[in-house]
């Protein structure tokens, strides 16, 4: 088939590009409808694109050819743009889908002559879609990269900063950078592979929804999070670490920088408190454990005497545990233990006999919750 031959199509394409503004609005409006991620992308910008799209599109069509590389370098251009605008790149391609469905309606509804060529224009459209979305993966694929290698230094910048004693005007303008609202509470949290982990699973770590404004990096050995999200997500976090076998120290809700650094070491102090039976800690319920658990080191013979005791019997442990859950009621204590009430005045005593503090006082009771605690730490001396 000629050039000359290819009259008809051109002509339609000079109709479809005199009508070109009205379809753009057609497709931009199905785009939008569909893709619901372009709420993210100014509503001008979007249709200047699109109608690029298709009067390039158009232009190839009359000239009888696949994209060139002018064509292609401005999809480059456009899937850099929409990288940087958190437009995933599956989204982006289906646009491009969305666009050419609208235009191929309007070419494959004229009549005369053309009808015999829409399988050659159905090829040409086919075979440059394949390029653009190769075009489109590579440039989207390599900003997404260069922006999450960004994020990843600002990110470990803005912790660096937290970790020290007074964060400064960077910070805050990092976490804005980031994303953050200094007016709203920031929860910090720490975690480390347990038992089941490894440390290079913490190099990766669970993924999280797109959603959350999270900034993470590590302190040490130590990987944390800084996060600012409803109290429903921040333990969803806490649990998919925790599923992902790290053990999770959570820190209180604090506004602005400052509080963000409280809230960290909050988080830190409570990952002091974790084992392998209590995958997650949070600083706000579990304050007393958490401090106690930090200094564990400076505490005295006889509490790494009572969490030997603990860890010898477990069942004096449950019971003593029980009974503080249970606001020092023996009848509550039992019913909730599911044992007689006699059974748990002899647990009770015989801890009292083993470790010389009597749990059915304040002070007794007490410290004997922070030795059960310690009972699961691995850093226990030897006492004898």
């Amino acid at each position: 088939m000629g050039q000359d031959s290819w009259g008809p199509v051109i002509d339609v394409v000079d109709s479809v590009l005199h009508r070109l503004d009205t379809i753009t609005d057609e497709a931009v409006a199905r785009i939008r409808t569909e893709l619901a991620d372009f709420a993210l992308v100014p509503y001008e910008e979007h249709r200047e694109a699109v109608r690029e799209q298709l009067r390039r599109r158009l232009i190839a069509f009359g000239e009888r050819r696949t994209w060139n590389q002018d064509d292609l370098g401005e999809v480059r251009a456009l899937a850099r743009r929409r990288a940087r605008q958190a437009i995933a790149l599956d989204v982006v391609i289906r646009a491009y889908h969305v666009g050419d469905r609208e235009l191929w309606r309007h070419l494959s509804a004229a009549p005369g002559e053309v009808q015999k060529m829409l399988p050659e224009l159905a090829s040409l459209m086919l075979e440059s879609l394949q390029s653009v979305t190769s075009t489109l993966a590579l440039a989207h694929g390599s900003e997404t990269r260069a922006r999450d290698r960004i994020q990843m230094a600002v990110s470990q910048r803005l912790i660096d900063l937290l970790n020290t004693e007074t964060p400064d005007a960077e910070a805050t303008r990092l976490a804005e950078y980031l994303g953050f609202d200094s007016t709203r509470p920031f929860v910090g949290l720490a975690y480390v592979p347990g038992s089941g982990g490894s440390d290079s699973a913490a190099e990766t770590g669970p993924q999280f929804a797109d959603e959350l404004i999270i900034a993470r990096g590590g302190i040490g050995a130590v990987h944390v999070l800084v996060i600012q999200a409803d109290d429903n997500s921040i333990a969803q976090v806490a649990e998919s670490l925790a599923t992902a076998a790290f053990r999770v120290g959570v820190g209180s809700g604090h506004p602005g920088v400052a509080g963000a650094a409280r809230s960290l070491r909050q988080a830190q102090v409570a990952l002091s408190a974790t084992s392998a039976r209590n995958a997650v800690s949070r600083f706000g319920s579990d304050w007393l454990i958490n401090c106690v658990m930090s200094l564990a080191d400076l505490l005295d013979h006889d509490v790494y005497h009572a969490a030997e005791v603990a860890g010898v019997h477990p069942s004096l442990r449950e019971t003593v545990i029980a009974f503080a859950e249970a606001d020092m009621s023996i009848t509550h204590c039992a019913r909730r233990s599911h044992l007689h009430a006699n059974t748990v005045v002899y647990r009770l005593g015989r801890w009292r006999e083993l470790t010389g503090w009597d749990p059915r006082t304040f002070t007794g009771l007490t410290r004997s919750i922070a030795a059960c605690a310690l009972a699961d730490s691995p850093a226990i001396p030897p006492t004898r």
